[in-house]
Order: C-alpha cells, then structure tokens, then sequence
C-alpha cells in the first residue's frame, strides 16, 4: 500500500517515482513493440506551428503563483499568498490581468486541490484544518466571466478524498460530482450546480471518480489485486487485464503501467488499453510519469526524464509521448514541476510558467 501511495504522488506531480528495472511480460494476448521508438525529437521539429505561452512565475505583487488549472494557454486558476502572508489567495490570471476569486487565512492551513472547469464556471475543493478544528472539504464555485466573488456550493463532502487528480471533481447533467468512502464501498456525492443538498449513491466497493460515466478501482485497493473500471450510466464492469508487478491508473481509453523494484531508480512505463491491448514501452528506464492525468486527449503523455539512473534529481526533461506514433517529443529541459489537465500541459522552468495547448498539435 505504500509503494501505491508513492507512486500516486508521482502522477500528481508532487513527488518523483524510485524504482528498479524489472523486466516483465505483458499480460495475456499483450506485447510491447519490438521496434524502437523513432528518434526523440523537438515539439518545433515535430510541430512546427506549435506555440507555447510564457508567464512569470512572480505575480505583479511579488508573490509567487501556482497554476492549478489551465482553461487555455493564457488563462489559468492557481493559488498565491497575498502580500503580507495572512491568507492564501485563489486566483484567476488572464495575461497580466489577476482577479481573486476568493481567500483563506493562514492560520486555517488552507488547501485548494482538485480544480475543474465547465460551462463558464470553474470549481475547487477548500481543505482547512486549526488545532481546534479537524480537517474540513469545501467545495467552491465562481464564474469565469465578470467580477463576482467565488460563492460555496457546500461542506457536505462525506469522506471525500481530494489529492488534486484531474477527476477529484466532475461535472455532468447540471451537477458536480466526486467520491467519499464509506467502509469498504463508495459513495458517489454530487451537488446541483446552483447549490442545494448533496445527494449520494452507494457503490460496492472502493472506487474513485474517472472520466464519466467511470468509476475505476480506488489507488489504494488496486494495488497488486483485482483492477476495473465501473460504468455509471449502464453498470458494465471492465476488468484491468494486468500483471501482478503492475500498478496501472487507468481512464476508459488507454491505462498507464508502471513497474518498479529495488533502489536503482530505473523504471518499467508503458500504456495500453484497459483490456490489455495495444501496449507499448514509453521511453527507456530513466523516463517516469509527470503528472496523474492519463492520456491527454487519448493520445498524450507527459513524461520526465532524467537522463540519469534516479528520479531525485532537482530538474529533469519534459517531453511528450505521442501514443498515435509512438514516439517521443522533448518539450524542455531543466523543468522543476509539471502538470498537465484536460488539454493543457503547464511546466515551471527559468521562474516562469510555460503552458501549450495540445489541441493545437495535428498531424
């Protein structure tokens, strides 16, 4: 459980993935390419009209700025202190332009995860703990458009978890959706839009929120044992053909394999269908997960390479895997962090924030 732990951290981009080489066969009816890869490429070399935009990373005000969101290349939701340190800030930044949509006071220990965007609004959890108060989940509200403040949609979050994955929080059919666990089984929360009570389904089992209607196996429950994915609407189960060795998050296209051991710090990485399908190497044993998100626009991966035998290294190369030609594209070098949502990959290098919208690259 805590080699899943640690590897989750990886996918949210928090922390780096260790491992050793372990060299294993795919599943049943599965094969990796016996092929290599082409050559690794520049995203100028292999999108010439590619852009990407470029932010400080320091707001106006001399405060540092993490972007928890991209709605475009320019346009993001992210987190910054004020000035003077009392309180953390939720922001949205347009090019130089800053609105706050909301803030939190330092001594609550404020926490803002799990941002998603829809229909001209976007949404957020608000985590906050004192030493009187035990950890509490809100979850927030606020227009994309105009200058109003953000507004609560509701505390009522059962055992909602909220590590910042790109499915913490859903929205579909007039509601926002996420996950609470109950025991053994799931509870799938939601909220009208507007605001209203919480209503919540019970689902057997341990699950977390995927790309709707999907539920897939919870991180902690799918370790080394039985892995599905669980549809919604029509209750069809899909179960994730893998290898005992393997930790795979999956969405209902394409699934992320990671196989590690020992402490030399190479890696196994692949991806494949969720029916095992299609699999194929990513890179070489110094290439890891960057971010939690799982094929972006079913058919990108963000990846970090270390160019060394370890992932404790301070900054790594970013690069893009093309599942569609299976190839790999370097994005930049020396990057400290990388996130990526929806169809925004966002990477911090040279105190600045560079952002590429991958609905631009087309073949």
């Amino acid at each position: 459980m805590a080699r899943a732990r640690l590897i989750r951290s990886i996918a949210l981009g928090v922390a780096l993935l260790v491992g050793g080489w372990l060299v294993v066969s795919g599943p049943p009816g599965s094969s990796v390419p016996a092929v290599s890869a082409p050559p690794q490429r520049t995203l100028r070399q292999a999108w010439p009209a590619a852009t990407v935009a470029v932010a400080p990373g320091r707001l106006a005000d001399g405060t540092q700025y993490s972007p928890g969101l991209y709605l475009d290349a320019t346009t993001s939701v992210g987190v910054a202190a004020t000035p003077d340190g009392a309180a953390q800030r939720v922001l949205l930044r347009t090019g130089e332009r800053v609105r706050e949509l909301t803030r939190a006071e330092r001594e609550r220990y404020p926490r803002f995860t799990s941002f998603t965007a829809a229909g001209g609004d976007v949404y957020w959890i608000e985590s906050t703990a004192t030493a009187t108060q035990p950890l509490q989940h809100r979850l927030w509200k606020a227009s994309l458009d105009g200058d109003a403040a953000a507004v609560p949609l509701t505390a009522d979050t059962g055992d909602g978890e909220f590590p910042g994955g790109e499915h913490d929080l859903v929205v579909h059919d007039g509601r926002v959706y996420w996950a609470a666990a109950t025991g053994r089984d799931t509870e799938v929360r939601s909220v009208p839009l507007a605001g209203g009570p919480v209503t919540a389904a019970k689902v057997d089992g341990a699950y977390e929120l995927s790309a709707w209607p999907w539920l897939q196996t919870a991180a902690a429950a799918r370790a080394g044992g039985r892995q599905e994915l669980r549809n919604l609407d029509t209750g069809a189960r899909v179960t994730v053909v893998k290898s005992a060795a393997e930790t795979v998050d999956c969405g209902p296209v394409w699934c992320r394999s990671v196989v590690s051991a020992g402490t030399g710090g190479d890696t196994s990485y692949a991806v494949l269908h969720p029916d095992g399908t299609a699999r194929r190497r990513v890179g070489g044993v110094d290439t890891f997960p960057a971010t939690g998100a799982v094929a972006l626009l079913d058919r990108f991966e963000p990846v970090l390479q270390t160019g060394t035998r370890t992932a404790y290294d301070s900054t790594h190369r970013l690069a893009l895997y093309d599942i569609r030609t299976n190839r790999l594209v370097t994005l930049a070098d020396d990057t400290d962090q990388a996130l990526a949502r929806d169809h925004v990959v966002w990477w911090h290098q040279g105190d600045a924030w560079h952002a590429l919208d991958l609905a631009q690259l087309h073949d």
